[in-house]
């Protein structure tokens, strides 16, 4: 019997709350992790490698959260859109 994958799907909410007035067409990491369909762990691993732009990291309070611009949020998009699965050739 195989055991089909179970995707967890997170409840979403809205965090305009948590932006500053003038960040507020920015997105979260929740958001982008949302509008590319991939979880959010795999995009902080892409941002610890320097393969997507580096979001500009805003205080609230004791947390900093990341905030990418739209045009990063589209540069993602892109760049996430030819990645393929596995390993390079070897050359």
């Amino acid at each position: 019997m195989k055991r089909e994958k179970v995707r967890k799907f997170r409840v979403k909410r809205n965090l305009d709350y948590m932006k500053p007035a003038k960040f507020q067409d920015h997105l979260t990491l929740a958001e982008l992790s949302a509008r590319v369909d991939k979880d959010p762990r795999w995009i902080r691993r892409l941002e610890d490698a320097g393969r997507i732009p580096l979001p500009r990291r805003v205080p609230m309070g004791k947390l900093e959260i990341r905030l990418w611009s739209p045009e990063q949020a589209d540069e993602i998009e892109q760049i996430i859109s030819t990645h393929r699965v596995g390993r390079p050739s070897a050359s």
